[in-house]
């Protein structure tokens, strides 16, 4: 095997873990957008679970831009809106 076929055969791999990926969070973002909801927001326990995410990569979205919401009584619940978190799982081309 050559090394350009080679090199075409992992670039390919690549481009298909990709569009795997992406395909996961597009059908996620769906999920998330189509519930039901009485509010906009969603909390941070269930986006950690419905994106698959750790509350470090929250927390990297936080400081490029996610904003996050507290209510105003002493508690510890964190939300974010759904639109905004749509927003960060789009890939821009």
């Amino acid at each position: 095997m050559n090394e350009d076929t080679l090199t075409n055969l992992v670039a390919r791999g690549l481009v298909d873990k990709v569009i795997s990926l992406f395909n996961k969070y597009l059908d996620t973002q769906l999920k998330i957008r189509n519930e039901k909801r009485v509010l906009p927001y969603i909390s941070k326990k269930r986006v950690m679970e419905d994106l698959d995410i750790s509350d470090g990569t929250l927390d990297n979205w936080e400081k490029h831009g996610l904003n996050r919401y507290k209510p105003k009584y002493k508690t510890s619940l964190i939300y974010y809106l759904i639109d905004d978190i749509c927003k960060f799982i789009i890939i821009d081309t």
